[in-house]
């Protein structure tokens, strides 16, 4: 399914994998990151640094003779937890261990998208990649390109990747008018179609990875009405369903003559006209209405008509030169309601309530921080020692992130020493503008305990 996507790289996560896939990428030549589960978060015990040198040695020993891995990574999102001179040491030789094991070998990182661009952590590696989530976790899809751009102008000499990138998409949920956090198979292929050229207008990105191939089980995730699963994947986790965002990455990297019909599973339709897109390497696509054509198009990669529908069930075909895809739609006047998440609405107006609260607030003054009160430069864990203060955190996460911020439960370990203020800056777009400067005062109202 990779291959027919027409990828040639994969990167692993943060663990051992099996000899069978392994010998499965030598077969298929491709090109493997491994990497040993260093993350989020250092731990300052001695011993797990021995347990990384550990890792990272049984890691090169066992699979040094896999033609198809061709790089060792050393860690992943690590400066999550903050970055101190012993994380750096720890990670140079951790790359010295690995080059002295393996000098034929590259070594890479996967660093935080808060990593800053200047700072002790690069340069270590002989390559490095970035985690970046702009369009889904915060920030716009379009803050992806001038990020890189500027990464680069400031280190030409560093060799640049994009190790995670992605956004959710749940086969369900549909739309006319796609958006970030709608959880829609809309959204999450707009995302990739930006995705996707952006790459293809930096040959200097020496990698990219999808974050993920697959949906996967995850048991602190609990996100667009599904727990237990993250839904990033590009396929469902049963690996039957392609989503969308699928086919445009096959109509970039994949040179066999492909045409897609999108929204196949947007099934009943409602309104006067409606948007068909069309993924195709080809250079022009023709749609056809019930055998009727209406539209000849050129364009690079995406191909989008705008259809007046017949009442009932309608046929639509595309076609370029030989190769075909058909679906069919129905008119309806109404679309169902299972197509739209519950919470999308909900989340709207629990801003607008949120904000209903501040009263007087003047949302533009400079942001206070008394001393003796909680702030948003408090971390959660420490405003989890005050139930009222953390309940206002995890409320203001949740809207803003749809992430759900509980003490001991889902990505606790990982989230639990980021600050408010740092979440604040992922969450960038996705907070309303004086939504922070709100959430600080009511924090700074609490006394800490």
């Amino acid at each position: 399914m990779i291959k027919e996507l027409g990828a040639n790289t994969i990167r692993l996560a943060h663990y051992q994998h099996s000899q069978d896939f392994y010998d499965a990428c030598d077969e298929m030549g491709f090109v493997v990151w491994a990497e040993i589960p260093f993350i989020s978060v250092m731990n300052q015990d001695p011993d797990a640094h021995q347990n990384c040198i550990s890792q990272l040695k049984e890691l090169i020993i066992q699979n040094y003779n896999h033609p198809s891995i061709c790089f060792w990574g050393i860690s992943n999102e690590i400066l999550i937890g903050g970055i101190s001179e012993k994380l750096v040491e720890n990670h140079k030789e951790l790359n010295a261990l690995a080059k002295e094991l393996d000098p034929s070998r590259l070594t890479t990182i996967a660093h935080v998208s808060m990593t800053p661009i200047e700072g002790p952590m690069h340069g270590i590696t002989d390559v490095e990649s970035y985690n970046h989530y702009f369009g889904w976790y915060g920030g716009k899809m379009e803050d992806n390109g001038p990020w890189m751009d500027n990464f680069h102008k400031v280190h030409p000499e560093i060799c640049l990747g994009l190790s995670e990138y992605g956004c959710e998409g749940i086969i369900t949920y549909h739309g006319p008018n796609p958006a970030c956090k709608d959880y829609s198979e809309e959204y999450q292929a707009l995302y990739h179609e930006h995705m996707a050229k952006m790459l293809e207008e930096r040959p200097w990105i020496w990698s990219s990875h999808v974050w993920n191939m697959f949906d996967f089980g995850c048991a602190a995730r609990d996100e667009g009405g599904v727990a237990g699963r993250n839904n990033k994947g590009l396929m469902t986790l049963d690996r039957k369903v392609k989503k969308d965002s699928y086919y445009i990455y096959q109509a970039y990297w994949n040179k066999k003559p492909m045409v897609h019909l999108c929204g196949k599973r947007y099934a009943q339709r409602a309104g006067e006209t409606t948007e068909i897109r069309v993924y195709s390497n080809q250079p022009s696509v023709t749609l056809f209405l019930n055998g009727e054509k209406v539209e000849e198009l050129s364009a690079e990669k995406v191909f989008v008509f705008t259809v007046a529908l017949k009442d009932g069930f309608n046929i639509l075909t595309a076609q370029a030169g030989d190769i075909k895809d058909t679906m069919t739609l129905e008119k309806v006047e109404k679309e169902p309601e299972i197509y739209v998440l519950p919470e999308v609405n909900e989340r709207a107006e629990g801003v607008a309530n949120w904000f209903s609260t501040v009263g007087d607030m003047d949302l533009k003054a400079p942001m206070e921080f008394p001393e003796g009160m909680y702030s948003i430069k408090d971390s959660l864990e420490e405003l989890a020692k005050c139930p009222e203060a953390i309940e206002i955190a995890a409320k203001a996460v949740k809207l803003t992130m749809n992430m759900v911020v509980s003490p001991g439960e889902g990505m606790w370990d990982m989230m639990k020493g980021m600050s408010l203020e740092r979440l604040g800056e992922m969450a960038g777009s996705l907070a309303p503008e004086g939504f922070i400067e709100s959430l600080n005062g009511k924090l700074i109202q609490i006394k800490k305990v």
